[in-house]
């Protein structure tokens, strides 16, 4: 029986290629995103079988619960696995004396409300069954403050501590939960980056790295392990050194 995958931002960029990596390895897939049409061309490209299209907006609930009525009659048919990813997000390069509220608002809304609005979604059921997979697309960027990242580094701090969260709320049960805390991808959201993007790396990379770490134990699956180095020892330096660094370096 195959898992059954529900991926909330699949219309593109890593989202479109996780799609494709994942039909390749013999996922059953739901695709949803608010490009309907996008994903229904998507869905005629992946390989196998009895994948679905769920459109949806992240930002309203009622979108949510209405995909989720059709996702939730999918999950009740035989198959393997039940698994969420939720890969939707949105990133406007914002630094304090550009404070822009209405983009601000939009990435908390889309990175982490929608995560939330979702998963409120699945949890009676993946508690319920005592069964499920829950996988969280964070970011490097959220483990530390960075210049020019109001909104998008707030979101994705606090989805990194979601994920978090949820590990240990769920450690005794048989829920799995993943946090992906990638680098730079090349994507349109980081075609909007006017800076160097160092070890930028594919969205099909990407994808690759994800499907890899779904089969394993690990928390959380980091990647490129360059980036990964450097921000988790950014992580522990203390505040006066970062800062300096931040300052010089950003």
């Amino acid at each position: 029986m195959s898992d059954q995958v529900w991926l909330i931002g699949a219309s593109e960029g890593i989202g479109a290629s996780l799609a494709r990596r994942l039909a390749k390895e013999g996922y059953v897939i739901a695709l949803s995103s608010r490009n309907e049409e996008r994903l229904e061309a998507l869905k005629s490209e992946l390989d196998g079988a009895g994948h679905l299209v769920a459109p949806l907006d992240v930002s309203d609930t009622n979108s949510i619960i209405d995909a989720w009525s059709t996702i939730k009659k999918w999950w009740d048919t035989p198959g393997g696995r039940q698994i969420f990813v939720y890969n939707a997000g949105a990133y406007e390069p914002i630094g304090a004396a550009q404070f822009d509220l209405k983009s601000i608002e939009q990435m908390l809304d889309v990175n982490l409300t929608g995560a939330i609005r979702s998963l409120s979604c699945i949890m009676p059921l993946f508690i319920e069954r005592n069964a499920g997979h829950i996988v969280l697309v964070g970011s490097l960027a959220g483990y530390r403050g960075l210049p020019n990242a109001l909104g998008y580094g707030a979101s994705k701090a606090a989805i990194n501590h979601l994920g978090e969260n949820l590990k240990l709320d769920l450690a005794y049960t048989k829920i799995k939960v993943q946090l992906v805390c990638p680098g730079f991808v090349r994507t349109r959201l980081t075609d909007k980056n006017h800076f160097s993007m160092p070890f930028l790396l594919s969205a099909d990379t990407a994808a690759d790295h994800i499907v890899n770490g779904l089969g394993q134990n690990r928390f959380e699956i980091r990647f490129p392990w360059q980036m990964a180095m450097i921000f988790g020892f950014l992580k522990i330096l203390p505040n006066r050194i970062y800062f300096w660094l931040a300052r010089h370096l950003g």
